[in-house]
């Protein structure tokens, strides 16, 4: 009998927690949507987010009611599609007013625009992205079209790929197959090449008429999480000499990444 009682219990505990991961999962899967909104795509139909992400239009639906009913989403009356809510605005002003990432970010930089003259960009990653999270601009010098909130891929760009080039092997490996990438020699090299040197250079890689260099930026785990950059006009001497100076400030920045 007292054998049969600890079986019982223990069914009903696995019950307990498979249930608990059932819904954890259905949480995840919930807040996930809200990683589609950006600055590129500010709204999405329901059918068009279920085809982005490979899942059936009934559970999207169910998944956007939720965040629609805690003001995290909220629907277009004309398009009929989604948007983000003021719940998700109201998020972001509390991080803003509590977090100092911002702060702490423009003391680190700041020697560097001063010394430089050029603009500095932070870039975190995000998923499979890259996501400009920070911008000091120099202003005195050229303007450019990154905005925060930004993304691109980790591979599309010199000052992403410096991130993706200190990822751990596995984490690339199942970086190129997500992005059908295995057979891009050229990529392999370049992220080999950027590895071995610690750092990313370029001109005209990405914009015409910049330049820019890219030092890894890592948290207190030493995992690489995004990258900070130098941008300039082509026409300036290289950057080269402010690469010390780029990794200092990384350095800095590691207990905020």
């Amino acid at each position: 009998m007292e054998r049969c009682a600890v079986i019982w219990n223990a069914i009903f505990n696995s019950n307990k927690r498979c249930k608990m991961t059932n819904v954890l999962q259905s949480t995840g899967v919930v807040f996930s949507l809200l990683n589609y909104f950006t600055l590129q795509k500010p709204a999405w139909g329901v059918r068009e987010l279920a085809r982005e992400i490979n899942r059936s239009p009934s559970v999207i639906q169910r998944a956007i009611n939720v965040l629609e009913q805690e003001g995290f989403l909220q629907k277009n009356a004309i398009s009929r599609n989604y948007q983000l809510g003021f719940r998700c605005i109201e998020l972001g002003q509390l991080a803003n007013a509590t977090l100092s990432f911002s702060e702490m970010a423009e003391q680190c930089l700041r020697p560097i625009v001063e010394e430089s003259g050029e603009t500095v960009f932070i870039y975190r990653r995000r998923d499979d992205f890259s996501v400009c999270s920070f911008i000091l601009e120099s202003p005195g010098h050229i303007r450019f079209t990154a905005t925060v909130g930004e993304r691109i891929y980790l591979h599309q760009a010199p000052f992403t790929q410096i991130t993706l080039a200190l990822m751990p092997e596995d984490q690339q490996e199942a970086y190129f197959e997500r992005h059908l990438l295995h057979s891009d020699d050229a990529l392999k090299s370049t992220l080999t090449a950027w590895k071995k040197k610690g750092y990313s250079n370029s001109s005209e890689a990405w914009q015409p008429h910049t330049q820019g260099i890219s030092v890894p930026l890592f948290n207190l785990r030493e995992e690489a999480v995004g990258s900070l950059c130098i941008a300039a006009s082509s026409q300036r001497g290289e950057l080269i000499e402010y690469k010390d100076l780029l990794l200092s400030a990384a350095n800095k920045l590691k207990n905020i990444m």
